[in-house]
């Protein structure tokens, strides 16, 4: 029987014979170290092929419209988090990279090696592909920045006028996706398929 390093504690183990739908947890830490996935790759490159898709009206059209003094502006999330590199360039590097970077980078990164699966490829960059998709997953907080836009909101609207536009609805829809597609996704799936075990 194969072992299995918890990534959480670093205990070995043997690893289990587990059902479709369940989950093996470490022994020592709790943490879950081995689950028997029933998702498919074709799902899961379909779910990012449509997160890519959505991502280009959801970050390059406006997302909010504040009309206060007789004047309207409206912007979208790039040209929200640079305008804040002069006042705060730390704060606006963190959103633009959590927000707009690892996000868009991890749907590709899950497409690529999905659509690897898919068309039974194995080329020398998904090695590359999965370390990096394994590194940027907890990197991207698309959900942070929504209910941190949200709660900037709610504080203006007794301020101005606030109307949402429509890339506010991509980003939600975005979102949705993304955390579907994440969901879906297996890392250690993906990784037996590159050693071809």
């Amino acid at each position: 029987m194969k072992t299995i390093i918890c990534s959480h504690c670093d205990m070995v183990s043997q690893q289990p014979i587990i059902q479709p739908g369940y989950v093996a947890k470490c022994a020592r830490c709790n943490h879950v170290f081995c689950k028997a996935t029933t998702s498919k790759p074709n799902k899961v490159f379909a779910l990012a092929l449509a997160a890519l898709l959505v991502c280009i009206p959801a970050f390059s059209l406006p997302l909010v419209s504040v009309h206060l003094l007789g004047i309207t502006e409206q912007t979208n999330l790039l040209q929200g988090a640079i305008m804040m590199i002069d006042i705060a360039p730390v704060v606006s590097f963190v959103v633009l990279f959590c927000a707009v970077v690892a996000p868009t980078l991890l749907t590709i990164c899950i497409a690529f090696s999905s659509g690897c699966m898919m068309f039974n490829k194995r080329p020398e960059l998904l090695n590359y592909v999965l370390k990096l998709t394994s590194i940027i997953i907890h990197w991207s907080m698309l959900e942070v920045y929504l209910v941190s836009f949200m709660v900037a909101v709610f504080k203006l609207t007794s301020y101005a006028e606030l109307y949402f536009n429509s890339g506010l609805y991509f980003l939600v829809v975005f979102l949705i996706l993304n955390m579907s597609m994440i969901s879906e996704y297996d890392n250690a799936q993906h990784w037996k398929y590159l050693l071809n075990e």
